[in-house]
C-alpha cells in the first residue's frame, strides 16, 4: 500500500467540512460521510461503523476522534452560498474574511479597521465592508443607498464628496449609482469589476 499521505488528507477533510457546514443540519453528517468516501475512495458503510483497522486512511481518522473534535471549530464556516460563490471566485479565503468579521459572535461583530490617511480611500473601503457584512447576514451582497450612506457617517468619513465618489466608480456599482446621477430610493449592488474591488480591499484590511 502507498504511505497514507496524511497533508493532503488533513486538507481535504478541511474542505470537506466547509462544504459541510453549509448543509441543513439534518443532512450534515450523511454529506460528510458520503464526500468523505467519494474523497478517499472508501465505502459509506465504513463510516458508519466499521472496525477501526479495516481500511487504513478511515482507520487513521477514527483513531483520532479528539484531534477531528479539535480541528472542526476551526474550519466552520459561516459563508452564505453568494459569499461562498464570490470568494472562490476571486481567491478570497474564508481566513481573510474571518479576519475582519467574528463570524462565530452573534450576530456577526465587525472587527476590521478602515485606515483614515484617505477620506476618498476610507469611505469606499467602509461602503465594500457594508455590503459584504450584508452577504454574511443575508446572502446578498447588497444595500439600499441610505444604509450605506448612514454608515459611512457613523464611522466618520462622510462628506460632500461622498456622492461624487461614487459616481465616478460608477462602474463597480448597479442599481442605486449611476455616471450621472444616484437614486436614493434603489439598492446598491456589485458589477463584476465592483465583486474585484471587494476582494482586493478585502485582502488589503485583513494584512
Amino acid at each position: 500500500m502507498a504511505k497514507f499521505d496524511y497533508k493532503r488528507a488533513r486538507e481535504e477533510i478541511a474542505q470537506i467540512s466547509a462544504i459541510v457546514e453549509t448543509c441543513p443540519e439534518a443532512v450534515k453528517e450523511k454529506c460528510f460521510e458520503l464526500l468523505f468516501a467519494a474523497v478517499f475512495d472508501t465505502k459509506p458503510a465504513v463510516l458508519q461503523g466499521a472496525p477501526e483497522g479495516t481500511e487504513a486512511p478511515t482507520a487513521k481518522q477514527e483513531n483520532k476522534p479528539d484531534e477531528q473534535k479539535n480541528e472542526t471549530p476551526k474550519q466552520k464556516r459561516k459563508l452564505p452560498s453568494n459569499v461562498l460563490a464570490f470568494s472562490h471566485r476571486y481567491g478570497v479565503l474564508p481566513e481573510d474574511i474571518e479576519k475582519l468579521f467574528l463570524l462565530d459572535h452573534e450576530p456577526i461583530l465587525p472587527v476590521y479597521k478602515i485606515p483614515t490617511g484617505k477620506t476618498s480611500r476610507a469611505q469606499m473601503c467602509k461602503v465594500m465592508m457594508v455590503l459584504l457584512e450584508n452577504g454574511l447576514l443575508n446572502n446578498q451582497l447588497s444595500a439600499p443607498y441610505p444604509e450605506l450612506r448612514e454608515s459611512v457617517k457613523e464611522d466618520g468619513f462622510y462628506d460632500g464628496n461622498f456622492n461624487g465618489l461614487l459616481k465616478r466608480n460608477y462602474g463597480l456599482f448597479k442599481g442605486a449609482i449611476t455616471k450621472d446621477a444616484i437614486d436614493e430610493g434603489e439598492v446598491v449592488e456589485l458589477t463584476g469589476a465592483g465583486l474585484k474591488s471587494l476582494a482586493e480591499i478585502v485582502k488589503e484590511l485583513g494584512q
